[in-house]
């Protein structure tokens, strides 16, 4: 009586490995897209913060500030490294009267299709380009 090895043969394992390889070429490309709206956020909470010490800025001093530092917070690059902050501000009469928080991404993150964001004084919103959604 012959005994019979038992395995898998070539074909099983190249149909096994071309199912996989088919998985991962769909789902990588949306994976990718959801960490990059994810690292999304390191920008937008980072805006967040530095429009409520812009707040409190104005509240003691009656003016915005363009410089982070001011501020309290020691660079402009937000807490994961993803984005880099700019702050304008308009003057009146030499009082900054209103300011603009731009991110860019900086990093891996400036492969992302959403180039930048955008906050001002009066709390509007906006995401280059227009189509960015979140």
């Amino acid at each position: 009586m012959k005994k019979y090895i038992r395995g898998f043969t070539l074909i099983e394992l190249m149909i096994v490995l071309t199912i996989v390889a088919l998985i991962i070429a769909f789902g990588y490309p949306s994976y990718r897209s959801r960490i990059m709206k994810a690292q999304r956020a390191d920008a937008k909470i980072f805006m967040l913060d530095i429009a409520n010490r812009q707040e409190r800025f104005y509240a003691d001093r009656g003016s915005y500030t363009t410089t982070i530092t001011d501020l309290g917070l020691a660079n402009t690059t937000s807490p994961d490294g993803h984005y880099t902050v700019a702050i304008t501000a308009e003057p009146s009469n030499d009082i900054m009267v209103t300011y603009r928080i731009t991110a860019t991404p900086q990093g891996n993150q400036t492969n992302d299709s959403c180039r930048s964001f955008s906050l001002d004084s009066l709390g509007n919103k906006s995401a280059s380009p227009g189509r960015c959604r979140d």
